[in-house]
């Protein structure tokens, strides 16, 4: 749906982004993602038509998003950081002038099938100025949604919002996708790690990394690194597995369940389940858990972007 190859701006001598590719298909959510300055926001500029490229091309549904710009914008609905609406209006004369601006004919029902999609059919007759952070943000979407569009563009879409209006915008967005492709920036990595299909990640102006975020924890694995997670005593775990030789660089913390704790640790030993077991007996430990440690998207995403955010070409 949306092909985005060797995308390069330029301000004077400053590169803002070079050589970017990516693309996002139907059904999926694609999360972009980047340290301020690395060129997130000038990548969807570029893709909404907002900016010119200075190299690159940007397909939407297989059409140039310059020499069929018109077409092109039809099929993209927009959501900025911060939602562009009226405070004084309603939702319903909102939405109704979204239509007009987007040359909408079926006005009424375009309004209802976005409003059930965003989840906001409720508040259809009350004042935008009244409403909470969440429902803004939502009608925000509900705009986007407007003229169904096969993609949509989303920047920072959970800004602000609380834990439960979070999950709220999550269901929403997962139900979207079995039609549309989504593009959506966040900082929250957490959030990206649990919607999103795939990461693309930008730093200093460059693609650094295209991937599930399964594939990036897997390709960022540190050889020989394991967890377990033990219930008993974790100092008599830490003195047995320091004595024995077996492991090293060894890292202990209590766990989320009472009595618990987590240790990683490196180990070249070929058997290290049979070891770690062997350890676990000896100091009176009950085994829940052991594996391979992965790091998280949040590692992943400080090792492929450390030292690059003060970069002064950006």
């Amino acid at each position: 749906m949306l092909s985005v190859h060797k995308l390069t701006k330029r301000y004077g001598e400053s590169m803002a982004i070079q050589n970017i590719s990516f693309c996002v298909k139907t059904g999926e959510i694609v999360g972009l993602i980047g340290h301020n300055g690395c060129g997130k926001s000038t990548t969807m500029n570029i893709i909404t038509g907002y900016l010119n490229a200075s190299e690159g091309t940007v397909l939407v549904d297989g059409e140039d998003h310059v020499e069929q710009a018109k077409s092109v914008r039809k099929k993209i609905g927009y959501l900025p950081e911060i939602p562009a609406l009226y405070l004084e209006m309603t939702v319903e004369e909102q939405l109704a002038f979204a239509c007009e601006l987007k040359g909408i004919k079926n006005k009424k029902g375009e309004i209802t099938r976005a409003c059930q999609k965003a989840d906001v059919q409720n508040v259809g007759g009350r004042l935008i100025r009244n409403l909470s952070k969440g429902y803004r943000q939502r009608i925000g979407l509900a705009q986007a949604f407007l003229g169904n569009p096969p993609l949509l563009i989303l920047d920072e879409p959970s800004s602000g919002l609380d834990p439960y209006q979070n999950v709220e915008m999550r269901d929403i967005l997962k139900e979207a996708s079995k039609e549309q492709a989504i593009l959506l920036s966040s900082h929250v990595l957490s959030e990206i790690s649990v919607i999103c299909n795939r990461v693309v990640i930008l730093s200093n102006g460059q693609l650094v990394a295209d991937d599930t975020p399964a594939g990036l924890k897997e390709s960022l694995r540190q050889p020989d690194r394991f967890y377990v997670i033990g219930e008993g005593r974790m100092e008599e775990f830490q003195k047995v597995a320091q004595e024995s030789g077996w492991l090293s660089d060894i890292q202990v913390r209590r766990w989320e369940r009472p009595g618990a704790f987590r240790a990683e640790f490196q180990s070249e030993e070929k058997d290290v389940a049979a070891k770690v077991l062997c350890i676990l007996k000896k100091a009176g430990v009950s085994l829940i858990q052991l594996g391979v440690n992965l790091p998280d998207l949040e590692e992943s995403y400080f090792h492929l972007t450390k030292d690059q955010r003060y970069d002064t070409r950006i």
